[in-house]
């Protein structure tokens, strides 16, 4: 799949790893309206926010919800007699994650653990360009490099997966790149005819390019792996 999730409502059309993230129009806040902002916590894709705001959106009192999937923030305004915090606290706590007033204190589950040893790399540069990817390319290694943001859950299905390859295998090299989103530098050097993440390119262990995978399942890669180890 495009790593996507439909919301059928105002919201329009959510693509958990791909372009589209819960939007829609947002008209001047009534007289006596308040914003509130309300961060989430140990959340694993854009869809978990977008599904909370599609349920807020349909609250009686409620003027207007967004989410910030860079950020993990969902900005609710709405009349002062409906209880933003409270109101959200409860929906992600069905969820299974948490919800902190105010702004700055988003943040996504973690990555992976892999295995001591492992020749894995995470590259977080704040989606800066990286004009070559010679540099991240293990000479007499399979190199995986994977573009990922932290928002996209198929990106860590991945990753996870990716552990337990490298357990099993020390020919593989595995190189982590955070784009942070779609218009970052680094996804407009990358990712411009890409349409959804994770972004997988497989170099064989003389450095030269075997495949390059948008969106691929776990097995996608682990072929891709055998066919650059094989040449």
């Amino acid at each position: 799949m495009r790593s996507a999730i439909a919301l059928s409502s105002a919201l329009g059309v959510v693509a958990c790893c791909g372009w589209l993230v819960a939007c829609g129009g947002v008209q001047p806040a009534p007289e006596g309206a308040r914003t509130t902002v309300v961060s989430l916590r140990k959340i694993d894709c854009v869809a978990c926010g977008a599904e909370l705001v599609a349920d807020l959106r349909e609250r009686p009192g409620v003027h207007s919800a967004t989410f910030d999937r860079r950020r993990a923030e969902i900005s609710v305004t709405a009349s002062r007699s409906f209880d933003v915090e409270g109101t959200v606290k409860r929906l992600a706590a069905n969820e299974g994650f948490e919800a902190v007033l105010g702004a700055g204190k988003g943040q996504y589950t973690g990555w992976a653990t892999f295995p001591e040893g492992a020749d894995a790399r995470t590259i977080e540069l704040g989606g800066a360009d990286i004009p070559d990817l010679g540099a991240q390319i293990v000479p007499g290694k399979v190199t995986v490099i994977d573009f990922v943001a932290g928002w996209c859950m198929a990106c860590r299905t991945l990753d996870a997966h990716m552990a337990t390859v490298l357990e099993a295998r020390k020919d593989v090299a595995y190189r982590k790149l955070d784009v942070v989103d779609w218009d970052s530098p680094l996804a407009q050097r990358y990712l411009k005819q890409v349409s959804k993440l994770p972004y997988v390119i497989v170099f064989d262990a003389t450095g030269a390019r075997v495949e390059a995978l948008a969106g691929p399942a776990p097995g996608e890669v682990d072929a891709a792996i055998e066919r650059a180890a094989r040449r």
